[in-house]
């Protein structure tokens, strides 16, 4: 059985879809959610080409969000960032 997190304060800084709890969305996870474990499972199995592939699309639906709903552009890209990040690591990693 799945937890159902409350949902927070619908305040200007929060998005449509940050307001809207997990299990509202059919499968339960936003696109951009989904995105992100594909980036993750390419980067598990050291795809690091289709990463990079995959990351520019989690920007592009991230920018989306930001232009549509506004808010907290730092809090909003945090997730990017951190995987552009990784993935830079990955890349130091594999050169040695």
């Amino acid at each position: 059985m799945r937890d159902i997190l409350p949902k927070p304060d619908a305040g200007p800084h929060a998005s449509p879809s940050a307001a809207t709890p997990p299990a509202e969305y059919p499968g339960g996870m936003r696109v951009a959610d989904k995105v992100l474990t594909a980036f993750n499972h390419a980067c598990t199995v050291g795809d690091l080409e289709a990463a990079e592939e995959i990351l520019t699309a989690l920007e592009k639906i991230t920018e989306r969000r930001i232009r549509r709903f506004g808010g907290d552009r730092r809090r909003e890209t945090f997730t990017v960032n951190h995987a552009r990040e990784h993935l830079d690591w990955l890349r130091a990693k594999r050169r040695g």
